[in-house]
């Protein structure tokens, strides 16, 4: 008996451990949204400026990937890093892997994450469309007639974000920290218990499913090469087929299909063609990806994961895991969160 209560301390100790930069986070996060208008806003309001929501966003993302996450970060550090060696300069390494074994897992993960969280996504966008909960509320919360406006130009506020602040700082977190420590829970727990926490993060019903699958599949590319470097090429080119999927549609007039959709079609006829191209060569690519993916469950030869240290049940592991008070903590937050902005939309004290 008093084996596994030290057993369950430890586990208690490195699940707290791994959900405290979340928390931290969330504090942060909550605090800079409440003082954000008094802090940021109406200084520039007396002015004669005015912040379009466009920019607002951006000024949260720096805030996020500059100020709270890497608290977050020190704060895991310090609880638990510095005792068990856990740094971000360990996945600063050259990979143990070939590039073509590198780019084919990229492939899988890109791919089978896709495919394996089609329906859940689909489900998620349905139950969304539902509650009409899509849009932002908050567009145009600090908008006034000024003199003149903070504007950041949208290809700045949108691929600056998405394609170097995500892949860098959320990899660094989730891949670089919060997986190592979770390695002793075993490598299969930690890799599936850091991909929910990722895909969680996200706090969008239609994003938990397929950015937790991939924040597995990083994981697992992480664990393999032991380096950081092709998580976050995976997290960039996921994210980029994204970025460019919305470039090519921007310049479609979604509106006319519902009026004249053949007028629609012979105006838009370029960018039109261009998508049918592009979203043909990316599903194949997942397709393809998906394929390959099945082919390593059968052969398995990549598959073989170590055990934990600790001889429990897997029921008794998970449930002393999250039952531990600052992970039982943020969970509830991010899937009250989470069901909160499927239901209300993207208010500013949500995400």
């Amino acid at each position: 008996m008093n084996d596994n209560k030290q057993i369950y301390k430890e586990i208690r100790r490195i699940s707290n451990s791994s959900a405290l930069p979340l928390l931290i986070y969330i504090v942060l996060y909550v605090l800079f949204m409440l003082f954000m208008p008094e802090l940021v806003t109406k200084p520039l309001h007396s002015v004669g400026i005015a912040v379009p929501y466009r920019t607002e966003v951006f000024i949260k993302y720096i805030f996020i990937y500059f100020a709270a996450l890497p608290a977050g970060m020190l704060s895991l550090w310090l609880a638990r890093g510095r005792k068990e060696g856990i740094t971000l300069r360990q996945g600063f390494r050259k990979p143990e892997k070939s590039i073509g074994w590198i780019s084919k897992w990229i492939l899988i993960a890109i791919g089978a994450s896709t495919v394996l969280s089609a329906v859940p996504t689909l489900l998620g966008t349905g139950i969304q469309s539902l509650f009409d909960s899509s849009t932002s509320p908050t567009d145009n919360m600090f908008i006034t007639k000024t003199m003149g406006a903070l504007v950041i130009p949208k290809a700045i506020t949108s691929v600056v974000p998405t394609l170097i602040f995500a892949p860098l700082f959320e990899e660094l977190l989730f891949r670089g920290l919060i997986f190592p420590n979770n390695r002793k829970m075993g490598e299969i727990f930690a890799i599936i218990v850091s991909g929910i926490f990722f895909g969680l993060w996200h706090q969008n019903l239609p994003q938990v499913c397929a950015t937790a699958t991939f924040g597995m599949f990083s994981c697992f590319l992480y664990l393999r090469t032991k380096s950081i470097f092709p998580s976050m090429i995976a997290h960039l080119a996921n994210n980029g087929i994204v970025i460019v999927r919305e470039l090519i549609v921007s310049h479609i007039n979604l509106e006319g299909f519902s009026f004249d959709p053949l007028g629609t079609i012979a105006e838009d006829w370029l960018p039109i063609l261009i998508f049918l191209l592009y979203s043909y060569i990316a599903g194949s690519g997942m397709i393809a990806g998906f394929v390959f993916f099945v082919i390593e469950l059968v052969k398995r030869r990549e598959l073989q994961f170590e055990k934990g240290d600790f001889a429990l049940p897997a029921g008794k592991t998970i449930l002393v895991y999250f039952t531990s008070p600052v992970t039982l903590l943020v969970t509830l937050y991010l899937v009250v969160i989470t069901i909160l902005n499927t239901i209300l939309g993207y208010y500013w004290f949500l995400k």
